[in-house]
């Protein structure tokens, strides 16, 4: 009895304003915990983001990854400029985020009301970020609202809307539906190599797409310096395009014949197809002088600047009426030249085919080969002759005799106009002859064509001396 008296006594001194207190207290706890409040030692991943809008965003709103809840919007501020900087706090579960990381303000669905932050981590090629990092304008996207899209549509925009809804429907109407149903078996093949087209867009290496930028920055800034060309080069576009529109009949009647010249040009694409991997090597191997080639073209600018000058009026049609003598004359001369052109084929087809690399190919005559070719080694004979030739001064001609002694009795040859032997006599005996006579006449067919002729061949073999 004196335990239970003692705890009596100790439940009547709670006051019942301390009992209000306390349940305030824990409500108030209650309510934090239960609205996604934080505890005050937890500490939290800063993430900030740049928007162009963020009218839809309160504080509180949801962050999420992949539909799941890992944070909300603490904070956002004005600027820079007249964009908006909304600060995230997020859990340990959305770790790690990457420098390539996006960002997407979407709206939730009819229950949940107001709109949650999409928030994609990034790929993990991309280097890691730290808290407080912010993500760059370019890589945030914020919802178009439907007064946005009203907006747009002012009465101008409607009429142009409206007039293109009824040119469409006059073209589906008047065959085009049917064109478009027998399109779409070639939709897949097509879309299948603007894949395949699209994927090559990408590159080979790791910064192609940051040099194509560069260059693209480098043709913009050559086109801003050449302004007044490229306003030449647009007047000339629409001249050329008010033409077209003068003979659009003549290019209605064009268009069906396109069909026969898809036709026709589909084997081309085939083969084109299997050329593109030796054009992607191509491609790589010029690269380096498509480098060197914006120096050149500045180089080059003189030159086309007079060409400029030359083609434009009044030099051009000057030009062509005096070329049109010419012209004439040579397009009179056509057949002759063809006959002319057929003759010449056979004697530039043998220099060609046989008397160029003949010429070419060295004699292997040991132990006197020089390995030079046979044209070369005719000069250096007559200039050898042209030496011997002198006297010891050099400054007329002489004439030289060479004696020979021995016992070795050869012969060289007859004389034509007596009939009788050339005997020739040596100390030394004859080792060989070359070429050695073989009794048979070499392939030579003397009314064949060059072209049918076999090449000569200017090896010779070393036979046995004669007795």
């Amino acid at each position: 009895m004196s335990v239970l008296s003692r705890v009596r006594n100790r439940a009547s001194r709670i006051s019942t304003f301390q009992a209000g207190l306390i349940a305030i207290a824990l409500t108030v706890v209650a309510l934090y915990f239960a609205f996604g409040g934080s505890l005050p030692w937890q500490s939290s991943f800063q993430l900030r983001a740049v928007v162009t809008s963020a009218n839809q965003l309160h504080s509180r709103t949801p962050v999420r990854i992949a539909g799941i809840d890992v944070g909300r919007v603490e904070g956002i501020k004005r600027g820079p400029g007249r964009l908006a900087t909304v600060t995230m706090s997020l859990q340990d579960s959305a770790l790690p985020i990457h420098r390539d990381a996006t960002l997407k303000i979407r709206p939730r669905i009819f229950l949940e009301g107001n709109f949650f932050v999409d928030l994609q981590p990034g790929t993990p090629a991309s280097p890691t970020v730290g808290s407080g990092y912010e993500i760059p304008v370019t890589q945030t996207a914020i919802p178009v609202q439907l007064d946005q899209v009203l907006d747009v549509l002012r009465r101008g925009t409607r009429e142009d809307l409206a007039s293109v809804v009824h040119e469409l429907a006059a073209a589906l109407g008047k065959g085009g539906a049917d064109a478009l149903k027998q399109s779409l078996p070639y939709w897949q093949p097509a879309f299948l190599s603007s894949a395949i087209a699209a994927e090559a867009t990408r590159g080979l290496h790791a910064h192609d797409l940051s040099g194509s930028i560069a260059d693209l920055e480098r043709l913009a800034g050559t086109l801003s310096r050449h302004r007044a060309s490229l306003t030449s080069l647009i007047s000339s576009l629409d001249l050329t395009l008010e033409a077209l529109a003068s003979r659009s009949t003549a290019l209605a009647a064009s268009l069906p014949e396109l069909d026969a010249l898809l036709r026709e040009a589909r084997p081309t694409f085939v083969e084109l197809n299997a050329l593109f991997p030796i054009a992607r090597t191509f491609v790589a191997a010029v690269r380096p002088g498509l480098r060197e080639a914006p120096a050149t073209l500045e180089v080059a600018n003189p030159l086309l600047a007079q060409l400029q000058g030359l083609l434009s009026p009044p030099e051009l049609p000057r030009l062509v009426q005096v070329g049109t003598p010419a012209i004439r004359t040579l397009a009179s001369a056509e057949p002759h030249l063809r006959t002319i052109l057929r003759l010449l084929y056979p004697v530039t087809e043998c220099l060609r085919r046989d008397a160029v690399p003949t010429l070419g190919t060295p004699v292997q005559d040991p132990p006197h080969t020089t390995g030079d070719p046979p044209y070369r080694e005719l000069l250096h004979a007559w200039v050898g002759l042209a030496s011997e030739s002198q006297n010891f001064t050099g400054d007329g001609p002489a004439i030289r005799y060479h004696a020979g002694f021995g016992d070795q009795t050869f012969l060289t040859g007859t004389i034509p106009a007596e009939g009788q032997q050339l005997v020739g006599i040596t100390e030394n005996k004859l080792l060989g002859s070359r070429p050695r006579f073989t009794h048979v006449q070499p392939p030579l067919r003397p009314h064949a064509s060059c072209l049918k002729q076999r090449r000569p061949n200017l090896h010779a073999d070393t036979g046995p001396a004669e007795q």
